[in-house]
């Protein structure tokens, strides 16, 4: 598939401090690609160089095949933009506002979608911007970028204020657009929607990309972990590092093992003892994140 967005040795400092530093990553086309990371990791610093609203100190980012220092004016026409902090005009109704959007771009028959995805929100688009919750301004915020069906979506913390059930709702938009061969980039700290949506996931730590896999692959990398129970009295004290075991939790008769590495020496180890039952344990991405963190922990 052809490359929709391409990162190369992105570095964006403020004096001598680098918000990202010497990051690359591709985006296919059709691809649900999450960078996630917790605040002030570089997420917004990368989304607001793609677009460049903030200028790279060094390195390359393409977008739909434009250059985004040269042609960024053609980048922002292709895409839809959703801010980590969205902000309207107090004095706008939703309607006026997603009404002089649509004029902007040049797409005024669009005005027509914005009013359905105001529905399926459950947004009252005749209210003033100042009289709305946070959740309903996100609302706004997440329609002016979809309604003008853009053919590249780039989301700061998309679900930002909103309810479960309006982040159903989300994720149900996603998938729709992922469907019609849309590319989403999209940054979140809700990690269960990221696990849910994404193809592919970037991890950033203070400013580095420390994994960036498909989500198959990076549980494959991340630490195995294993239920079991014993027919026989077992001591933890049997199980150390040298097999891998990192960790042992025990709950009645069930143990719980976490193994970095090369499972063959705890398997081995293990049937030295009669088994009752052996289960191993997929990892969720907050483990797989944390997991991360944990092996990069001191690294700047």
């Amino acid at each position: 598939m052809p490359e929709v967005i391409t990162v190369s040795k992105l570095t964006k400092k403020y004096g001598n401090f680098k918000a990202v530093s010497n990051i690359s990553f591709n985006v296919e086309k059709g691809e649900i690609f999450g960078l996630i990371g917790p605040n002030g990791a570089g997420k917004s610093t990368t989304m607001r160089s793609m677009l460049n609203f903030i200028f790279p100190t060094n390195g390359k980012i393409s977008v739909g095949g434009f250059d985004s220092v040269k042609d960024y004016l053609k980048i922002r026409s292709i895409i839809g933009y959703l801010p980590g902090e969205f902000t309207t005009y107090d004095n706008m109704t939703g309607l006026q506002y997603l009404t002089h959007m649509m004029h902007l771009r040049n797409k005024p028959e669009k005005v027509g979608y914005a009013k359905s995805l105001a529905k399926k929100f459950d947004l009252d688009l005749n209210k003033k911007a100042k009289q709305l919750s946070k959740g309903n301004k996100q609302k706004i915020g997440i329609i002016q970028a979809f309604c003008h069906d853009p053919e590249i979506l780039i989301l700061d913390e998309p679900t930002s204020g909103l309810d479960p059930l309006k982040q159903q709702e989300f994720d149900e938009l996603i998938l729709k657009f992922k469907e019609k061969g849309k590319t989403i980039f999209i940054s979140s700290h809700v990690l269960p929607e990221v696990e849910m949506l994404c193809d592919k996931v970037a991890i950033i730590k203070n400013g580095k990309i420390v994994a960036e896999n498909t989500m198959a692959q990076l549980k494959s990398m991340a630490m195995n972990r294993f239920e079991i129970i014993f027919k026989n009295e077992v001591s933890e004290r049997k199980f150390g590092k040298s097999i891998g075991v990192k960790n042992i939790s025990k709950s009645g008769e069930k143990f719980i093992f976490d193994v970095e590495g090369d499972v063959n020496k705890f398997i081995k180890k293990i049937s030295e003892n009669k088994v009752i039952s052996f289960r191993s344990m997929e990892p969720d991405l907050e483990e797989i994140f944390l997991s991360f963190y944990k092996k990069n922990k001191g690294k700047k």
